[in-house]
């Protein structure tokens, strides 16, 4: 590891040597410069000599942007040079001695004398504050920026750029024009290169690709990093290392090249101005949190609170001045804070040397103390750099390298760490697992006693008392010693999970009848069954027997049958035998979920799981121990939502045993299970019916023997559609609801009931295995009354059973004699008027009065059947009532009235709400004809649409005022009549029920009540 590492850190040295050496080999070190604005290249050769840079003197125009027009005059039409100036001087000056003005505009010229050439030449413009515009031979060839007047277009942008051209002759004239109105401070150590196409672009790319590769491994870094820290908060030296590998990566792409300027040209060059400016106060700043976090006696507190400050104000005022202000707080800035990071180092290095720590502790410290000095050798580079006081960012480059290099090393060093961690705490795991595998072998010894003790005693309590008990206790008893059979197995099967993995169990061979041992798994599964609709049928008729361990043989039939009871609703599983030479084939197959074929291979793996479903570890197991009995299992088909089937196969012998022990031993098993112990019918009477909606059969069972003691009558369903089913069909007064159940969870199945039954209607009591809040408050969100945890406690599940039921009948007490109240002012109400009218007839027309008698006796009649407390009532007799109101009207109005019906025939013997329609007739011949000269007509609809009821009266009389019915409409709506307020008043009453009322004045009312079809 060591070795490689080692490597590792030379070949990236090797690299960026070469990197350097093929940049630096373009490049010329021959003194040639020019003289008095003049140079002389007749005897440089492009090819062999390579790139020269244009130093030398010149000639400077101050505040004069020119162009080559401007110096194609004659004689003194020419402009005339301010002097001469070198441009890669640091500060600038001309030989006369006189400064130039950092800010300002001006026109630099070079006239160069080659000798012929037919190459295509390259110019490389870098470093040039704050815009320029080259020309050459008279054509504009590129710029950066807008080198303009300040007022008239200025524009900055440093970015470099190279340009490519063919010259004709042996004459160049480059003119560079300059502008600069934000750079406060002197030294232009411009960067202009000449040579041969190739050269420059060679250059280009090698910047631009070496600037990209550190690019991409400071962002994968980046990544690392703060994906560590996003995975565990506790050690913030991630966090910086992320922020400043980050902020290297900005500072790429924002100088140099300046390649992110290329991709976003439209973002204003100030912002990328300000982004460099943050990115190296950030790399600053993260760097002294690395530090702090590795040592915290190497910065003092007071120390690390004016950075804080330093950095905080430094970046405010970046983000809130312009750039020719915050350049200034660069200067004042970047010195100290350097200064700084040399005195942490400084610090670091010597706590290295002098505290004794651990050997790969001290290597990290002394790799960070190299990226600390890598970072300052850049920083150093690039803030000389920036002030134009060197000319070259090949060191701070290079020093970048070698920091990416230590990164690399460091993240080696700490997956070395970690690997090593990993191997000592394996060596723990591996004890503890040890001392696991002793806990569970000791504590399963120790409960098998108990649980054998509780079988046993249960199947003497079957075969000696069964005559003494009843079928509730026998089939308690029958539950009982399922149950304990269960947990044994459970018991079994993880003891003999430890006894394999060390190899400590021991098999009792014999020769076993499968016959016996099938029949007795078989039967156990009987009541284990009873909650889902499997059939479990053994084929195997006669006798055959095998070489193994009976009881590992009942084992694994019992696993393998288990597992297909876990991954089925309903359906078949089917036992076979096959004798094949001296092996018999035992198949388990069964019509469930089946395994897809991904998961084929997982199945025989401890712990595995299948969908949702988890696939225990008796599979695993069960192939162990046939293995181990010389026989073999596998998986022989499989299909997703068709089913599967296992073999296992044993050796054959033709040895007999007792056949006829094995017989009676089968017949001790062998008990009728009670028939409907799960579900009694629905009896008519006052007995409160509970569903139980639950898929584990002893909490069902449980359950049971809690709620028969109080008499209630009990529906159980195992399902969605097996609930809602029964809902449908019974008169249900409580829902016991398991949270989840096969196929759709308790919270769905709540909220489908809930769109039909209210709370007071049928309280739901939702079931769960957990008492958290987030349960609870799902249930309560889904439209739960209440809440109670398994396994069932008897006094709390009574206590809450009987409240929901006693609050259901409460509640309904009371609506009934509300509705029983209102539905009693109506009476009199329509006595009084009907009794007038006949009165009134008794004096003029006797016969016509019998009439009225005889249709007035038919309503008391219908009055009198009806009980004051009964909500609903037979249409066909509310119509009968509307007809002898009608007819008792039509004597006083005559056929003014005139009434008409359409009725869905098959609604006549239904129920609705009783004593709807008749008041409202009354009110539409009253209100609506009784005052139009010419009486009218009223309209009765009854239909029913998609399970809703439609009555509809409409009249055409005078119909009413805006005003009027806006106020019916209104919720608060209330009067002391009988009428219109008394009706709406019981719609509300019905569940899902409304009631409207549209009316145009002068042409009639409708009113229309729709509500659920009973």
């Amino acid at each position: 590891m060591k070795s490689l590492l080692r490597l590792f850190i030379v070949l990236g040295m090797v690299f960026v040597l070469l990197v350097i050496l093929n940049y630096e080999s373009v490049y010329s070190h021959k003194g040639i410069e020019a003289k008095k604005g003049k140079m002389d290249l007749t005897n440089w050769d492009f090819g062999r000599d390579g790139i020269i840079r244009l130093d030398g003197e010149w000639e400077v125009y101050e505040g004069r942007l020119l162009t080559p027009k401007d110096f194609k005059g004659i004689g003194n039409l020419k402009p005339l040079p301010t002097g001469y100036v070198k441009l890669t001087l640091s500060p600038i000056h001309n030989e006369e001695g006189f400064n130039l003005s950092p800010k300002g505009v001006r026109t630099y010229r070079l006239n160069i004398t080659l000798k012929n050439t037919k190459d295509i030449l390259g110019l490389k413009v870098e470093n040039i504050k704050m815009s320029n515009r080259v020309f050459i031979n008279s054509k504009l060839e590129g710029q950066s920026g807008n080198p303009a007047f300040k007022d008239k277009g200025y524009k900055p942008n440093t970015a470099p750029y190279s340009t490519y051209f063919a010259i004709d002759g042996n004459k160049l004239q480059i003119i560079l024009q300059v502008a600069n109105f934000d750079y406060p401070f002197q030294g232009y150590l411009y960067k202009l290169h000449l040579g041969l196409q190739e050269h420059i672009s060679l250059v280009t790319t090698t910047k631009i690709s070496l600037e990209m590769a550190v690019t991409i491994c400071a962002f994968f870094f980046s990544i690392y990093y703060l994906s560590i820290y996003s995975m565990s908060k506790k050690d913030k030296s991630y966090l910086y290392w992320g922020i400043n590998i980050i902020t290297i990566m900005i500072a790429l792409f924002v100088s140099g090249q300046m390649i992110l300027v290329e991709l976003l040209p439209r973002i204003p060059f100030y912002a990328f101005i300000k982004l460099k400016q943050l990115a190296y106060m950030l790399r600053i700043l993260s760097l002294i949190g690395i530090v702090n976090q590795i040592n915290k006696n190497i910065i003092r507190k007071n120390e690390l609170k004016a950075v804080k400050i330093i950095g905080i104000s430094y970046i405010t005022v970046v983000l809130i001045t312009s750039y020719s202000i915050s350049v200034y707080i660069d200067s004042v800035i970047y010195i100290p804070m350097i200064c700084f990071l040399i005195i942490l180092t400084t610090r670091l290095a010597t706590d290295i040397f002098k505290n004794k720590k651990e050997a790969l502790d001290r290597k990290e410290s002394t790799l960070f103390v190299h990226c600390m000095i890598s970072i300052i050798i850049n920083a150093i580079n690039n803030q000389l750099y920036s002030f134009n006081l060197v000319y070259s960012r090949l060191i701070g480059s290079s020093a970048l390298g070698f920091f990416m290099i230590y990164m690399a090393y460091i993240l080696s060093n700490r997956y070395f760490l970690a690997y090593r961690n990993m191997e000592s705490m394996a060596d723990r795991l591996m004890q503890m697992d040890i001392i696991k595998d002793e806990f569970i072998t000791k504590t399963s010894y120790e409960l098998k006693a108990p649980l054998y003790g509780i079988v046993k005693i249960s199947e003497t309590i079957i075969r000696e008392n069964r005559e003494l008990l009843d079928n509730s206790d026998f089939n308690k008893i029958i539950m009982l010693r399922s149950m304990a059979l269960r947990l044994s197995g459970i018991v079994n099967n993880t003891l003999d999970v430890t006894l394999l993995r060390n190899n400590q169990l021991k098999l009792s061979i014999s020769f076993v009848d499968i016959m016996v041992c099938a029949n007795i798994v078989v039967e156990g599964f009987k009541y284990i069954t009873q909650k889902k609709d499997i059939e479990i049928t053994n084929n195997i008729r006669e006798s055959v027997m095998v070489k193994g361990d009976k009881n590992k043989i009942g084992q694994v039939l019992f696993n393998l049958i288990n597992n297909a009871v876990e991954n089925m609703d309903k359906g078949k599983i089917e036992i076979n035998i096959k004798k094949q030479g001296s092996r018999v084939s035992i198949s388990v197959e069964d019509t469930g979920f089946g395994i897809s074929l991904e998961k084929i291979e997982k199945v025989f793996r401890p712990y595995e799981y299948e969908g949702s479903e988890e696939r225990s570890f008796g599979l695993y197991i069960s192939r162990q121990l046939v293995e181990l009995m010389e026989g073999e299992l596998y998986l022989d088909w499989t299909e997703v939502n068709v089913g599967s089937r296992f073999i296992f196969s044993l050796p054959y012998t033709d040895k007999k045993s007792n056949l006829e022990s094995k017989i009676s031993e089968i017949d001790n098993y062998n008990i009728k299970p009670l028939t409907g112990i799960l579900e009694k019918e629905n009896i008519a009477g006052e007995r409160n019916t509970i569903l139980i909606v639950e898929d584990e059969m002893e909490n069902i069972m449980v359950a049971l023997s809690i709620l028969r003691n109080e008499d209630y009558n009990v529906l159980i369903a195992s399902s969605k559609d097996d609930a809602m089913r029964k809902v449908a069909e019974n008169n249900i007064d409580l829902v016991i609801l398991d949270l989840i159940i096969p196929g759709a969870s308790g919270i769905d199945i709540c909220k489908e009931m809930r769109k039909v039954y209210t709370l007071i209607e049928m309280p739901i009591l939702i079931s769960t295995l957990k008492n958290t809040n987030y349960d609870l408050n799902l249930a309560l969100r889904a439209g739960a009354n209440d809440f109670i945890t398994k396994p069932f406690e008897e006094k709390e599940m009574i206590a809450r059973v009987k409240t929901l039921i006693n609050l259901k009948k409460s509640m309904e007490e009371a609506v009934k004699n509300e509705l029983a109240f209102l539905q009693a002012q109506i009476k009199p109400h329509f006595l009084y008027n009907s009794l007038t009218a006949i009165i009134s007839f008794c004096y003029t027309d006797g016969e016509r009065a019998a009439k009225l008698l005889t249709h007035f006796s038919k309503y008391l009649r219908f009055t009198f059947d009806m009980d004051n407390k009964a909500m609903y009532t037979i249409l066909r007799k509310e119509l009968e009532a509307v007809d002898a109101y009608v007819e008792i009207k039509k004597a006083r109005l005559g056929e003014k009235i005139k009434i008409e019906y359409d009725i869905q025939p098959d609604m006549m013997d239904e129920k609705i709400p009783s004593l709807y329609i008749q008041p409202l007739v009354e009110n539409a011949i009253n209100h609506g004809l009784y005052e139009k000269e010419d009486g009218g007509t009223v309209s009765v609809s009854v239909r029913r649409i998609e399970g809703r009821v439609f009555i509809q009266v409409k009249d055409d009389g005078v119909g009413m005022t805006k005003e009027k019915l806006k106020e019916l409409n209104s919720m608060d709506y209330n009067n002391s009549g009988v009428g219109l307020s008394n009706i709406r008043k019981r719609a509300r009453r019905l569940n899902e029920a409304d009631m409207i009322i549209h009316s145009i004045e002068g042409k009639g009312t409708t009113i229309t009540i729709i509500f659920r079809y009973l």
